[in-house]
């Protein structure tokens, strides 16, 4: 199938130019875009959904040229008074050899011959939108295919020349068409979609909001999974309509609903209650493996004759005593209700979906923050892709960050004095890769405080009775976490980080309160020695429980951790982080962190000589502990 190898949006609202990668130095499935409030990402996600693959049913959400407005919603806001130009949300294509082969099959039939060395390489599809003094004239597909043919006997290629008489076979036209429909869908679902109305109007009408519309094409998609037949218009609008002709206007709606003829809607409604809830409640499960109190959702409809007789749709919910609206749910409750709504339906579809969320996380408490993003690993399955925007630590995956941007809006300067954004600077949105603005702009820490607090706080292990390992912060636990993991032996210890060659006094006291077993490692240093024997004195420790790293290996005389993994492990970082001098102490315990959540991936996280120093500590307390087993 053809795959999208990254997004490039040029003059969208804020947007001057941003290039997103899908497939570059990461293989992540996963893409996190990481800002502060008003930073930019809904901007960036919502110029994604105008893609040419983008859901109408989403698209429609917008002041776009895919609704009823003017456009003028997508011009960059300093520039709405007299904008010429054009607006883009472009995409790099590659083409499978399946693809060429179907092709080239194609042009066969028509006796056309086509070179496939054209067609592998990469493509360019364009959705402009073209204004003229801030008024759209123009939308425009634009593709770069180029098809080099020969017919009959040539024995050269040539570019294919679009035929100019109406009803000719369009080779040229016939490919494009064949790319669009396979190409993966972008599937964009903004945060306020889970403010879903409590009536759902069937028809389209003067005062339909957009969330309605969504919400009505979102039915009518739910009816085209279960037969491609079944339509909202045909077989529950016209029905309606139907019967009403020609009856007593005061009295006809009583009628229908004792009538023979009510019972074809009703199965309407009854088919698509149970497709939702085989597809919402079976992805529950898949997605969380839990099990909820909800037994089924169904889906019923009304007659509202304040509104010139509007059919509409309700949704509720039984757990098996008591029915409830969905809407008037938690909002929690309908953020999930609605997400597994768009993603189980968009998952069946053969075509593969990119999923892309706004701050998915805005309405949700920290547990449930933690399983929506591990069931982002499941979605991103089977060639499917998630961009979802976030300034929640909770929302932080270490795993993905190889393939995280930091986005922010150079108009605003949170670091400085205009915190508000009352300066008036033209917005300017800017998409950075999350390694290389840390590597130009380590400083500029506010910007991603979110992964540094994911990759800073630890789950503390004071469970059951050790043994445990405390370190003097939290570089030295990631360091041995991830020569444990490369050992591939059975872990006989914990580490416990602290804060500092003197500052875990809390820890010690808590594991002597416990009964635990444990030893205190720190430092061979000046600092570590005198916090050695701060510990021994003040929570009367044992020689043989209070120990600096010149105990384990006479080699390590004088030396911190830090010093252990060596000037080769510097080298390794830097090239690994991009950086063009040696890290920081800060970037070498980020690098680690992000390591060691990954450690299981195979790659080697450290040089092999640094990976050996550190396994000589991790074999010492192996054996401590074994022998006072």
């Amino acid at each position: 199938m053809p795959e999208i190898q990254n997004f490039v949006i040029t003059d969208f609202k804020g947007i001057s130019k941003v290039k997103i990668d899908l497939k570059g130095k990461s293989t992540s499935p996963v893409i996190t875009l990481i800002g502060l409030n008003e930073s930019g990402k809904t901007t960036i996600l919502e110029a994604l959904s105008h893609f040419i693959t983008g859901n109408r049913s989403v698209a429609s959400l917008f002041d776009g040229p895919f609704s009823k407005a003017s456009g003028i919603g997508l011009i960059p806001m300093h520039r709405k008074a007299a904008f010429s130009g054009k607006v883009s949300v472009a995409a790099t294509i590659l083409l499978s050899e399946s693809d060429i082969e179907a092709i080239t099959k194609v042009g066969k039939k028509h006796g056309i011959k086509v070179d496939p060395v054209p067609l592998r390489k990469a493509i360019t599809v364009d959705r402009r939108f073209t204004f003229e003094d801030s008024v759209l004239t123009d939308t425009t597909n634009f593709w770069t295919v180029h098809l080099y043919t020969k017919k009959g006997k040539a024995t050269k290629f040539n570019l294919y020349q679009r035929p100019k008489t109406a009803g000719s076979f369009d080779f040229w036209l016939n490919t494009v068409n064949f790319i669009q429909q396979n190409l993966e869908q972008v599937s964009y679902f903004p945060t306020f979609l889970v403010e879903m109305p409590s009536k759902i109007y069937l028809e389209e009408h003067s005062e339909e909001t957009a969330i309605n519309r969504h919400y009505r094409f979102a039915l009518q998609d739910i009816l085209t999974s279960i037969d491609p037949d079944l339509s909202i218009e045909k077989h529950v609008g016209q029905r309606i309509k139907d019967f009403r002709e020609g009856q007593d206007q005061s009295t006809w709606l009583s009628q229908l609903l004792g009538s023979p003829r009510r019972t074809p809607i009703d199965s309407v409604f009854q088919k698509m209650s149970n497709t939702i809830t085989k597809e919402v409640l079976g992805s529950w499960h898949r997605v969380f493996q839990k099990s909820v109190s909800i037994k089924s959702i169904f889906v019923d409809w009304g007659i509202d004759v304040e509104r010139n007789d509007l059919p509409y749709a309700t949704l509720q919910v039984t757990d098996g005593e008591s029915i409830y609206a969905i809407n008037e749910r938690s909002l929690g409750f309908r953020w999930f209700f609605s997400f597994l709504l768009f993603t189980g339906f968009n998952k069946g579809k053969a075509k593969k979906t990119i999923f892309v969320f706004d701050e998915p996380a805005a309405n949700l408490h920290a547990k449930a923050q933690a399983e929506l993003l591990t069931s982002f690993g499941k979605i991103a399955s089977d060639g499917n892709f998630v961009i979802y925007s976030t300034h929640s630590h909770h929302m932080i995956n270490p795993r993905w960050l190889s393939s995280a941007y930091i986005v922010e809006n150079s108009a605003l300067d949170y670091d400085g004095n205009d915190a508000f954004g009352l300066d008036t600077k033209p917005t300017q949105i800017t998409a950075t890769a999350y390694r290389q603005f840390v590597s130009n702009y380590p400083s500029r820490s506010s910007y991603f405080q979110p992964v540094i607090e994911k990759l800073e706080y630890v789950a503390p292990e004071l469970l059951g009775t050790g043994p445990y390992v405390v370190v003097e912060g939290i570089t030295d636990f990631y360091a041995l976490s991830i020569a444990i993991s490369f050992s591939k032996r059975r872990r006989r210890f914990h580490i416990i980080p602290g804060t500092g060659s003197g500052s875990s006094g809390p820890v010690i006291g808590q594991l002597l309160g416990q009964g635990a077993t444990f030893v205190v490692l720190l430092d061979d240093d000046k600092e570590g020695k005198k916090a050695a024997a701060k510990y021994a004195s003040e929570w009367y420790l044992g020689q043989d429980q209070v120990l600096t790293l010149n105990h384990i290996d006479d080699s390590f005389a004088g030396m911190a951790i830090e010093r252990i993994l060596g000037r080769e492990t510097l080298d390794f970082i830097s090239a690994r982080l991009q950086l063009s001098s040696p890290p920081s102490k800060k970037q070498v315990g980020w690098y680690l962190a992000e390591a060691c959540a990954a450690s299981d991936s195979g790659v080697s996280a450290l040089p092999q000589a640094a990976l050996d120093q550190l396994d000589i500590i991790v074999r010492f307390f192996e054996s401590k502990f074994s022998s006072s087993d």
